[in-house]
C-alpha cells in the first residue's frame, strides 16, 4: 500500500470520526427538569434545594461572607447551603450561552445568577469561582460576568437528582464538581471538588401549584436560619 493511499485513508477516517462526533454535539441534550417533572426555563426563577431533604442535611443556597470576623457582609460572598432545611434560599435565574434557547438543558454551558427582590451589594449576582491561593481552596463566590469563563457552569445527571459542575471551557471534559464542604465555623459551603459532587434538585419559585413545594423561601439577606 503506498503512502497516498494510506493517506487517504486516514483523512477518509478521520472525516468519518469527526462528522459523528458533530453529528451527536448536533442532537439537543436532555431537558433539565424541576421537582414537578416540568423543563426548566431559562431567566425564569428557581430554587436549588437539596435532592434529599431532613435534619442535618440543610436547605437552599444563599450568599454569605468567607470572612467571619468582617464588618462588611459583602466582602468575598461565597455561596452557602442554609442550615435549616425549611429555608430554600434565594432564587436563581439560569442564562444558556445560547440565547435563543427557552429550555434549560444537560451538559450545555450556562451561567447562574441570583435573583432576589432585594441586594445590598455592589458586587454582581453573577456566580463565579474564586480561586483562593492562600487557602488553596476554589469558592463558589459572586461578582461574576454572564458568559465568562470563571461563571461558566453545566447542569449534569447526579443519579437521580443532578449535580452543577463548573467548566470554564466549552467541553463537559473539562468540567469540575461543584461540591460542599463544613468549614470549622459549620458553614456548609460550595467549593470545587475532584472527589464529591452536591445532589440538587430545581424547585420553581413562586409557583402555587407545586404540590411537591417543601421548603419556604427566606429574604433576609445573608441570613444561615
Amino acid at each position: 500500500m503506498n503512502m497516498l493511499t494510506l493517506s487517504f485513508i486516514t483523512l477518509t477516517v478521520l472525516s468519518a470520526v469527526l462528522a459523528a462526533a458533530s453529528a451527536a454535539n448536533a442532537l439537543p441534550s436532555k431537558a433539565v427538569l424541576d421537582i414537578s417533572g416540568h423543563p426548566v426555563q431559562s431567566h425564569v426563577q428557581y430554587y436549588i434545594i437539596p435532592a434529599k431533604i431532613g435534619t442535618g442535611r440543610g436547605g437552599g443556597l444563599i450568599p454569605s461572607s468567607r470572612d467571619a470576623n468582617t464588618q462588611d457582609s459583602c466582602l468575598n460572598l461565597d455561596i452557602v447551603q442554609s442550615s435549616s432545611p425549611f429555608v430554600s434560599g434565594l432564587p436563581v435565574t439560569f442564562s444558556p450561552l445560547n440565547t435563543k434557547t427557552k429550555r434549560v438543558h444537560l451538559s450545555t454551558s450556562l451561567s447562574l445568577e441570583f435573583d432576589p427582590t432585594v441586594w445590598l451589594c455592589p458586587e454582581s449576582k453573577v456566580w463565579r469561582i474564586d480561586h483562593s491561593v492562600q487557602l488553596r481552596k476554589s469558592f463558589v463566590s459572586v461578582g461574576g460576568e454572564k458568559g465568562k469563563g470563571n461563571s461558566l457552569f453545566q447542569i449534569q445527571e447526579d443519579g437521580d437528582a443532578y449535580k452543577l459542575m463548573y467548566c470554564p471551557i466549552l467541553s463537559s471534559v473539562t468540567c469540575i464538581n461543584v461540591g460542599l464542604e463544613i468549614d470549622d465555623h459549620g458553614v456548609r459551603r460550595l467549593v470545587l471538588s475532584n472527589d464529591q459532587s452536591f445532589a440538587v434538585k430545581f424547585q420553581r419559585a413562586y409557583d402555587d401549584s407545586n404540590s411537591n413545594c417543601h421548603l419556604k423561601p427566606r429574604w433576609r439577606m445573608f441570613s444561615l436560619f
